[in-house]
C-alpha cells in the first residue's frame, strides 16, 4: 500500500480512537490495500470498524472522525451479534478474513469457523444480485447515466465473487487479480481478454475505450450469467 494510504489509514484510527475512547473495540484494514491491488485515487480505504456498543452516539462519533473522508470506506458493527453478522456476509468476511491487517484492538476474525454449504449459498446470492443490479443499471440507463459508471464500480465485486467461487472449488487463489483471469477462463469457460479490459478501465477510467454502453453489456452479461449458470449446474448437483 502507498505509503500515503497508510498513513490515512493511521490518521483515521488516531481520529477513531479519539472520539470513540474505549468503546473502539476493534478497526482492521482491509480489502484491496490489503490484497495488494490498491489504485492511488480510484481505491477505497476499506475500515472493519467494530463498537463494544453499537448506537446511534457511537454512529455520530464515527462520523465526526472519520465521515468526510471520502476515501475511507468504513464498514461498521457492534460486537454484539457479530459472528451472526459473519454467517449473514459470509463471502464478504470470508474475503476480509483472508486479507485482513489489524490497526486497533484484537483481531475480531480470529477463530471465526466457516460452513461450507452457507458459504456457497451466499456467494450464489451474491452473483445473482450481482447479474440483477448488471441488467437494473442498463435497463435504467437513459435516466440515471450511470451504467459505465456502475460497470468500473463492479469489476472489484465482479472479481471478488467470481474468486470465490474458485476458492469454494479448492482452488489456489492468486492474490492478484490479473493472475486470477486464466482460472476463470479455464473454470467458466469466459472471455479473460475481456476480464484484462475490465481491469485496464478501473485503473484508467479515462481510458476505458470508445464501446457504447450497449456493446459493453453485451461483453458482460454473457459474462456473469454464464458463471452464475456454472453455479447453479455445479453446486446443484451436491
Amino acid at each position: 500500500m502507498p505509503t500515503s494510504t497508510d498513513s490515512l489509514a493511521d490518521k483515521a484510527v488516531q481520529a477513531l480512537r479519539h472520539h470513540l475512547g474505549p468503546n473502539l473495540y476493534s478497526c482492521c484494514l482491509y480489502g484491496s490495500a490489503v490484497r495488494g491491488n490498491f489504485i492511488e485515487g480510484i481505491s477505497d480505504i476499506n475500515l472493519l470498524i467494530v463498537l463494544n456498543e453499537s448506537n446511534p452516539g457511537a454512529h455520530q462519533a464515527v462520523a465526526r472522525a472519520i465521515g468526510g473522508e471520502k476515501e475511507i470506506d468504513p464498514f461498521v458493527l457492534g460486537r454484539a451479534g457479530f459472528a451472526r453478522s459473519a454467517r449473514v456476509f459470509g463471502s464478504k468476511f470470508a474475503s476480509i478474513q483472508r486479507h485482513h491487517r489489524v490497526l486497533h484492538g484484537p483481531d475480531p476474525l480470529a477463530g471465526l469457523a466457516a460452513d461450507p454449504a452457507l458459504e456457497r449459498f451466499l456467494c450464489e446470492q451474491a452473483l445473482r444480485n450481482l447479474r440483477l443490479r448488471l441488467v437494473y443499471a442498463f435497463v435504467t440507463r437513459a435516466r440515471t447515466h450511470g451504467y459505465r459508471r456502475f460497470l468500473l464500480r463492479t469489476v472489484t465485486p465482479l472479481f471478488v465473487q467470481f474468486s470465490e467461487v474458485l476458492r469454494l472449488e479448492g482452488l489456489t487463489v492468486p492474490k492478484e487479480f490479473e493472475a486470477r483471469v486464466p482460472l476463470m477462463e479455464k473454470q467458466f469457460h469466459i472471455d479473460g481478454e475481456f476480464l484484462i479490459e475490465l481491469l485496464a478501465a478501473k485503473e484508467d477510467p479515462d481510458d476505458a475505450g470508445e464501446e457504447d454502453d450497449e456493446e459493453w453489456h453485451e461483453r458482460l452479461f454473457p459474462m456473469v450469467d454464464a458463471v452464475v449458470n456454472w453455479v447453479e449446474a455445479t453446486w446443484n448437483s451436491r
